[in-house]
């Protein structure tokens, strides 16, 4: 799942999702169908909560989005991991010469499966009230404190027989040792502990410090959907390993672990090779279809952390560089104003730099945790069975991070699995982050290089091109390699082709009562013109030269006089204020096409009145 590759169109699927959902549910249906009005509701407010959350401060989004993303998506987890200390006693004994994972089960005492089960079921009602205040068919005020209390309730249910169980009745501790029943007890209640402080955090922010409403009105809705996928394949992944543990004859542990590195394309294979022809025949639609639930699911994680990290990490940097010269530009003169529109330039370059290597930086920190870190719990886990150095431990774990998987070492003992499953979980995606951040530097670098070295070994003719006069043409360059390829494949039935039919309509009823060069009549051709460029991936940077014509043909040019930066709308605004094309949320053909728009509107208005 680590394939650079894969990435984008996963998050096109996923975008292409969301877009569907908007355009079927039409505004036609909201008088008839209240749900559908009201989730449309919800899409369309979903870009006003963004902003919004660009606006708080970093502590109270963690609070606010990344806290409850991280309960909804690790409850279902831990609920699979609650199942799992069920389904096998929490003992064993080892018989002479032999090893735990090989051991004799002993029959746990009627109190510790009673505790076990009724703190399953209260995990369980948590997590569904949970997802029932995610979707907005509970009240916060009532689902988030039961949620946090259940959820506690439910650690306590498991701490406490986890305690006893190895104070008291592993004795003798050289005879017996835990199953994986035991320890993913041991994981399962952490988690529970660990989701529960993270909405109380959540419940301070809104109500004690007043920082956001109590609700989840700030998570948009893939933020939402999240849930519902993680608990999609949480569910196919326990689905897995009952069929498989049934037909190979193992235990639904085990089957567990042999279905979470099938779909993580791990794929250790050494220590549970498929034996029956019915388990082989059932791998084949089993690991195409989880491996695209798992696609799906990195790929949102994938959105959320990339792209909503991106826009923040952008804006605070822009927010931060616009103070040292906000000052400065103030005079109305075009040498300022050129200067301003400079000067927004360069705060987007060293932003977007500033946005990359933060990402590459954070999600390089984090690879090295999971890499080493969990390469120290596995050292603890397998020394005494394996006698694993810790040399060997980061081997393994690097081979898995990286999906290689080639089977020499595996854990066998009965922690080190369990700890297998949840790290694994953690690991995969963490690796994708870290390779799609390395695309636009590390990547990038390489690809300059080489290129440099080419044209200085075996493609001197590069050298002579340039020297020749040959230069790089608009949209090419850095950016548009790509664009000429793109630009044939925007679809003209969208947002943008409307726009561009409407301006070539109103230019041609302007010059068919002749009044071809009329103010009219240019706006509608600059809007035919700028429609082109909606969708444009990446989003196109307009020249000064282009700028200054449609601030012409708007009334405004971009200083402080009502004539001009009040503009047509009467909305005062320079390049460097949170109402000019940088810091608003739309780009810049959005930008200006919103504005030419709005300002043809107003002069056809005028035309008809003077009629």
């Amino acid at each position: 799942m680590n394939d650079p590759g894969a990435g984008e169109p996963i998050e096109e699927s996923f975008k292409q999702v969301t877009d569907a959902l908007r355009e079927q549910i039409t505004p036609e249906s909201h008088q008839s169908h209240g749900l559908r009005a009201e989730f449309r509701h919800e899409l369309e407010v979903d870009d006003e909560e963004e902003e919004m959350g660009f606006a708080q401060a970093k502590r109270w989004w963690f609070t606010s989005t990344a806290f409850p993303l991280i309960a909804g998506t690790f409850g279902p987890l831990a609920n699979l991991f609650s199942i799992c200390a069920l389904v096998q006693t929490w003992r064993v004994s080892i018989p002479n010469g032999g090893t735990e994972n090989k051991g004799v089960n002993i029959k746990d005492p009627p109190w510790l499966l009673a505790l076990n089960s009724v703190s399953l079921a209260l995990a369980l009602v948590a997590n569904f009230l949970l997802l029932f205040n995610f979707a907005h068919r509970v009240r916060y005020a009532i689902a988030q404190p039961f949620t946090i209390i259940l959820w506690y309730t439910a650690s306590i249910f498991l701490i406490v027989p986890l305690g006893l169980t190895r104070d008291l009745i592993i004795q003798p501790r050289s005879t017996h040792a835990f199953t994986q029943s035991y320890y993913y007890a041991l994981i399962s209640a952490a988690l529970y502990v660990i989701i529960s402080s993270l909405l109380v955090f959540n419940m301070l922010g809104a109500y004690v410090f007043k920082a956001y409403p109590p609700s989840f009105n700030s998570l948009t809705i893939p933020q939402r959907t999240l849930m519902l996928q993680t608990v999609s394949y949480i569910l196919y992944l326990a689905l897995g390993a009952g069929i498989f543990s049934a037909a190979e004859g193992w235990k639904f542990v085990d089957g567990l672990y042999w279905a979470d590195y099938t779909l993580l394309t791990i794929g250790l294979g050494t220590d549970f090779p498929l034996q029956t022809k019915v388990g082989k025949a059932l791998l084949i639609p089993y690991a195409a279809c989880g491996i695209t639930m798992l696609g799906l699911v990195i790929g949102s994680v994938r959105g959320l952390v990339l792209e909503r990290g991106k826009m923040k990490v952008i804006r605070r940097t822009l927010g931060k560089d616009r103070q040292k010269y906000v000052d400065d530009v103030q005079s109305p003169s075009a040498e300022w104003k050129r200067k301003e529109f400079d000067t927004m330039r360069r705060l987007e370059q060293h932003a977007e730099k500033v946005q990359k290597y933060t990402s590459l930086g954070t999600s390089f920190i984090a690879y090295i945790i999971v890499w080493f870190g969990g390469a120290l719990v596995f050292w603890f886990a397998e020394e005494k069975q394996q006698e694993w150095t810790y040399f060997k431990s980061l081997y393994f774990a690097y081979t898995t991070l990286l999906t290689i998987g080639y089977g020499d070492f595996f854990p066998q003992s009965n922690s080190g699995k369990p700890f297998f499953v949840i790290w694994s979980l953690i690991a995969v995606p963490t690796v994708t982050v870290l390779i799609s951040n390395m695309s636009g530097t590390v990547i990038g670098w390489l690809k300059n290089a080489t290129l440099w070295i080419g044209e200085r070994t075996i493609l001197p003719e590069r050298k002579k091109h340039h020297r020749m006069g040959f230069k790089k043409t608009k949209g090419s360059g850095k950016d548009g390699r790509s664009r000429r390829f793109k630009d044939k494949q925007r679809e003209t039935n969208g947002l943008g082709g409307d726009v561009e039919k409407l301006g070539n309509a109103v230019e041609k009823v302007e010059k068919e009562q002749g009044r071809e060069g009329s103010l009219a009549a240019k706006l509608a051709k600059e809007i035919s013109r700028v429609a082109k460029d909606v969708g444009r991936k990446p989003p196109k940077k307009y020249d000064w030269d282009e700028w200054a014509n449609w601030l012409e043909l708007l009334g405004m040019d971009g200083s402080h006089s009502r004539s001009s930066s009040q503009g047509n709308d009467g909305v005062q605004w320079t390049w460097l204020s949170d109402e000019g094309p940088l810091f608003s949320q739309l780009s810049e053909t959005e930008w200006v096409l919103g504005k030419l728009c709005t300002r043809l509107e107003e002069v056809l208005k005028q035309e008809l009145g003077e009629a």
